[in-house]
Parts: structure tokens; sequence; C-alpha cells
């Protein structure tokens, strides 16, 4: 890790007086560090390197678990849902970062047609009033956008069953107060997410007293979040043709906020600037 803090004021010269050099005098406000894919990179690169497990050598092996993680972000960061063109890529600018790269073998998950068709299913968006075939992607998050546990679904199965899925496996203090729209309404899951040391807030529906909560405020941080998967780490393209992959493709993009996150507090900048790492 490079300290930002050690960095020196080097001399400054002022314009009409060139023959004098004047020593400006040391900033007290601290240096801010851009952020940039190689820097994310290495940072991701070292926390996986911590806490992944050593397996044991294998010579033919080249590329480490810390290496396909930190591509794994890399290819999320850059935006590039295909492997094959990311590979390409990576070569010319990360290159001088990964003495070798991983082999893309041959597949013939291209030339069939998609896996993902046994797996999907009809379901209805409340939100856009229309049918969709495909799955429904439950998500947890954080205040500050941190993912905290994910889950692709049926569309058919109730949101919120999978929702005391999610909180079960999120890794929580207890008292958390967990902000969800009207669809997770009911005396029932209230009293599941009370017995997970939780609190439900949501709106109150048409039917419903008016309870007094209006979550416009939080409500565009939460789309927020959600744009931020969906445009700049291309969750909505990517790409995958089986179940599994659609699964790992998904992960791949929630361990790059993750990280991206996480950098940023570091840095002290906004917890979801994302545009100097993609730039």
């Amino acid at each position: 890790m490079v300290d930002s803090t050690a960095i020196a004021v080097i001399e400054g010269f002022e314009a009409e007086r060139p023959k004098s050099a004047v020593l400006k005098q040391p900033s007290t406000e601290r240096p801010r560090c851009t952020p940039t894919s190689a820097l994310s990179c290495t940072v991701v690169y070292c926390t996986a390197d911590d806490l992944l497990p050593e397996k044991p050598g294998n010579a033919r092996r080249r590329v480490t678990d810390a290496e396909i993680a930190t591509l794994c972000v890399a290819q999320a960061i850059m935006g590039i849902p295909s492997d094959r063109r990311f590979l390409a890529v990576a070569c010319k600018r990360l290159g001088h970062l990964f003495p070798e790269l991983p082999q893309q073998p041959g597949s013939v998950e291209t030339t069939r047609r998609s896996a993902l068709a046994d797996a999907a299913d009809y379901g209805y968006c409340a939100s856009h009033s229309r049918f969709f075939w495909g799955f429904r992607l439950h998500r947890l998050f954080a205040p500050d956008g941190t993912p905290r546990a994910f889950s692709l679904a049926s569309p058919k199965r109730d949101e919120r069953e999978v929702g005391i899925e999610l909180l079960e496996r999120a890794n929580r203090s207890g008292g958390e107060i967990l902000i969800g729209d009207k669809g997770y309404a009911g005396r029932e899951f209230a009293a599941a997410v009370a017995e997970l040391d939780a609190t439900i807030v949501r709106p109150s529906r048409k039917n419903e007293a008016d309870n007094g909560i209006h979550l416009a405020p939080i409500r565009q941080r939460i789309e927020s979040i959600f744009w931020t998967c969906k445009d700049i780490l291309t969750l909505e393209r990517h790409g995958a043709r089986t179940l599994h992959n659609l699964r790992v493709r998904i992960a791949q993009r929630f361990l790059a906020l993750a990280a991206c996150v996480s950098l940023n507090h570091r840095l002290g900048r906004p917890s979801r600037a994302l545009v100097d790492y993609v730039a």
C-alpha cells in the first residue's frame, strides 16, 4: 500500500519573478489519490491473496486464484462481457500486472442454444406493469452500496420468502432496519424479520392506513445502486448462456462493486464513484 500522506510538496515558481524560487507552504489538506483500474487491481489482488486459502502446488497451473479474482473484477470494471475480447484487451492494458493470462478453452457453449431456457420462467414486473420471461434477481445492499447477499430465483417465487433467506445469509450484527417496497407487506413477513432481530420499513399499500413512511429520498439511492450494477458494471449485458455461468457473472459484478466501494472508503471518496475506475 502507498500512503498518500507521504507525498511531498515540490518547489513552485512565481511567473513574475522567474529567478527567485519560492517554496510553497505545505498544504494542510490531505492529498487525494485518483483511483485507477491498476490501483483497484492491486488492492483486489492483495486482499484476495490474503483471504483465499493456499492450494497445493500444480505445475500445470500458472494463474493463481487471486489473479483470477482480480481479472474478474477488472473485466466487470472495464465493461467487457466477452471473455475472449477481455483477454485480448487485458493483454495490452494489464500485461504489466499479470505475467500470464489464462487461456480461454474451446467451448461448445457458444454454438449451442441458450441453456437458460430450461431454467427460466414467466413472471410479472409490478414496477413496469408487464410480464417477462427470465429470472428475478433479489439483492440486499448496505446504504453505501456494498452488496450483502443476492439470490437468482424463479420469478414465480414469493419475494418475501427470498427476502428472509437473504436476511438469514447476510453477515449482520443485529438491530438492522430493512427497507423494502410495497411487495414486502404482510404480518407473517414482518414477524419473520423481527425474529431475525431486524425491522422492516416499507410504504403503506392502497388498502392500508397511511403509516407516515415516505421513502422518496432513500428510494433514489436504491435506484442509483441498481443503475450502477446494470449500466456501469454491465449486469444486463452479462452474455451468459448457462445457469452456472450466469451466477458466476452476477457474482463477478457484485465483487467488483464491493471492491470499488471499499477502496473509495479508504481514499475518502463517495462510495459509488466508479467513473475513474472505468475511464
